[in-house]
């Protein structure tokens, strides 16, 4: 009853039209003035290196202040690309990304662990239009948790680059631009999916004017299905409300309100230890939810958030932008694991965040300056319940973190060749790490990025800078690419090395002892991304491989040193091949055919006692469907694991079977 109540209140209050693809990403500059607002917007439609959609501003013109990506380098998957992508959630979002690779659980709705240039949780910093996203607890997010209806463009910032954005020096950042676009009339689009076993997702937005300066938007996301294997159900309800003012041409304040409700069962996967006693045929009774049995039959996370935000945008010069944003985080996660009849383990941990952080940038003739700050304290509370110990265990720790980063570019031979020099600098207290960790943190680096012509770019980048726990030892990170991109074809070869990373990976969430492991070492990889349209027919292949290099990794349960690439398959192999185009006189945009998904073998290590379990290859295929009518509403449809392939990527979470899911996205009477 309550989706329909939704579905029915946004269809009351639909009342213009906009296109699909509209793309909020965009810089406009204008001196007029006026009692309205009337923008129009263009859209990109590729994975570039820079953003190019834009702005036309008509006369007598209040002009909206957008804010811009983290950086000029950085890869942009605009709305477009994921907008034809038959996804489930925020994850599914990066898949385009060469070295992207999804430890993924099985089970719809699990925290699955993502991986970015080989860098997966605690070592990725997730921002949300500048500000840092992830649990300050865990320092890792998951991103069920992040509502996808909501994301305009995904940044993902040069691996060199990567520790200068946010309180910490995650050696990796992925920045989520959200939804920012003014629209001249009332504007709603609501979105539903169907699958089996009761999997659904509604997401319902409303968008308009409310006033001469005050541009009013609202969105609600509900996601849901039913149980398969034991403690399998999860459902989440996401809502954000946000109000923009338009002080005038040069001041524009924005609030923000995001709350997040979920509810996961985490089963930790079958216990297949236990399915090989009871079975002749484990490797198959894997796949058999009547039969296999799981290793936390009743461990429930919920999950509660309530997010503010405050942003400015400015323009105190000109060639000159101001960001300043003030934030509050909150994040409650209550851990239950009922053990047996008379035993149970309940685990609450409390996170409030507050901070401020400000970025300025500044062009004079062929230099850009930019400086970036922020201050961030965050409080957590631990209160651990255990039945046989009424007392209980409660932890309150203070985690802070001051930063402040510094970018100089200069544009020679007219934007052909920009060099670029950068610096940051942390102060970090994270004494419940060890205490030698509050200490003084700091980076520089460097990277050329040259347009040879509009078609053809190459970049080269190089840094290093001090590890964020009390490891004496530096992050070296390298990056090469080549990116061409012409009217039918589109190729980005790139290759990145890192050393001497020290990083402590967690599960999510990570409580106990034995949901910690620890890697440390060397890894380079080389990814490529080729895109061929001729006529009516699109090849698409997004593949990465990861080098074997001197990676040692050891658990909290083990002395043991052991080496090797972990948790990255060494060949990972994404290809489609569709028709795509419009037909039926440009009233249908049409992209359908099949894709094809390749892994290589993996070392994965494993929340149970089994440690690093080896994956064998595996792979399946999709048929896949998605149909954008008259640019007003797009039908999905896949039938997933065509084959039936019966495998799993992270043991011993089984993969979805073949299975059919269909959806609409709709803008309502626009």
């Amino acid at each position: 009853m309550l989706k329909h109540f939704i579905l029915i209140f946004f269809i009351l209050f639909s009342f213009s039209h906009f296109p699909q693809d509209t793309d909020s990403l965009f810089i406009a500059d204008s001196t007029q003035t006026s009692d309205s607002l009337n923008v129009e917007f263009t859209d990109s439609t590729e994975i570039t290196d820079s953003v190019k959609s834009f702005v036309t501003v008509k006369r007598d013109s209040v002009v909206p202040i957008q804010g811009q990506p983290l950086s000029e380098t950085s890869t942009i998957i605009s709305k477009r690309t994921f907008l034809f992508t038959n996804y489930r959630y925020t994850g599914d979002l990066l898949r385009s990304f060469s070295f992207n690779f999804i430890k993924d659980l099985g089970f719809i709705g699990q925290p699955h662990e993502t991986f970015i240039y080989g860098v997966g949780n605690n070592g990725i910093s997730y921002l949300q239009d500048g500000v840092l996203w992830n649990n300050r607890f865990t320092n890792s997010l998951d991103l069920n948790l992040v509502q996808s209806e909501d994301i305009d463009s995904i940044e993902i910032v040069p691996s060199p680059r990567g520790f200068l954005y946010g309180p910490y020096n995650n050696p990796v950042t992925v920045n989520f631009i959200t939804k920012d676009f003014v629209s001249p009339e009332p504007y709603s689009r609501i979105k539903y999916y169907e699958g089996p076993n009761g999997e659904a997702m509604i997401d319902g937005k409303f968008n308009s004017q409310i006033m001469r300066k005050w541009n009013l938007s609202f969105q609600a996301t509900n996601r849901s299905v039913d149980e398969t294997y034991t403690n399998t159900e999860f459902g989440i309800w996401q809502v954000n409300a946000k109000l923009k003012y338009f002080l005038s041409n040069s001041v524009n304040i924005s609030g923000s309100y995001y709350f997040v409700s979920a509810n996961q069962g985490l089963n930790g996967g079958v216990d297949f230890d236990s399915l090989t006693q009871i079975s002749n045929d484990p490797n198959t009774d894997l796949y058999d939810p009547s039969i296999a049995p799981v290793l936390s039959p009743n461990r429930i996370l919920d999950v509660t958030q309530h997010n503010f935000g405050l942003r400015t945008l400015a323009k105190p010069f000109e060639d000159s932008k101001l960001d300043l944003s003030l934030y509050y985080r909150f994040n409650l996660d209550e851990l239950k694991n009922q053990l047996d009849q008379d035993s149970q383990i309940n685990e609450i941990v409390d996170v409030k965040s507050p901070g401020i952080l400000a970025s300025y940038y500044h062009e004079i003739n062929l230099i850009k300056a930019e400086i970036l700050g922020g201050y961030e304290s965050s409080k957590i509370e631990l209160n651990r319940q255990l039945s046989w110990d009424t007392s209980g265990t409660i932890r309150n720790w203070d985690k802070k973190s001051i930063f402040g980063t510094f970018i100089l570019s200069a544009n020679l031979f007219e934007n052909i060749l920009i060099p670029s020099i950068y610096y940051k600098y942390t102060k970090q207290d994270f004494t419940y790490l060890h205490p030698s960790s509050n200490r003084g943190l700091s980076g520089f680096g460097g990277d050329l990025h040259l347009h040879l012509c509009p078609e053809f770019s190459v970049y080269g980048g190089y840094s290093i800078h001090d590890q964020i726990l009390f490891v004496d030892e530096y992050v070296k990170v390298a990056e090469a690419r080549i990116n061409y991109n012409k009217k039918d074809i589109g190729i980005n070869l790139r290759y990145f090395k890192r050393d001497g990373l020290h990083l402590p990976g967690v599960f999510v969430p990570p409580y106990g002892p034995d949901s910690h492991y620890f890697i440390t070492g060397n890894l380079s990889g080389l990814g490529l991304n080729i895109d061929f349209q001729f006529w009516k027919l699109l090849f698409e292949t997004n593949s990465s491989y990861y080098f074997d290099g001197q990676s040692t990794y050891w658990t909290t349960q083990s002395s043991d040193y052991k080496k090797g690439t972990l948790n990255l398959p060494e060949l990972h192999i994404n290809a489609g091949f569709y028709i795509n185009g419009k037909f039926f006189d440009d009233n249908l945009d049409l992209k359908t055919g099949f894709e094809f998904f390749y892994w290589g073998k993996i070392n994965s290590y494993t929340e149970s006692r089994l440690g690093v379990v080896i994956v064998d290859p595996t792979n399946k295929l999709d048929f896949t469907l998605a149909g954008e009518i008259r640019g007003a509403a797009i039908f999905y449809f896949i039938w997933e694991n065509l084959l039936g392939n019966q495998y799993y990527i992270t043991p011993y979470y089984p993969m979805p079977e073949r299975n059919i899911r269909f959806g609409l996205a709709w803008e309502l009477f626009n």
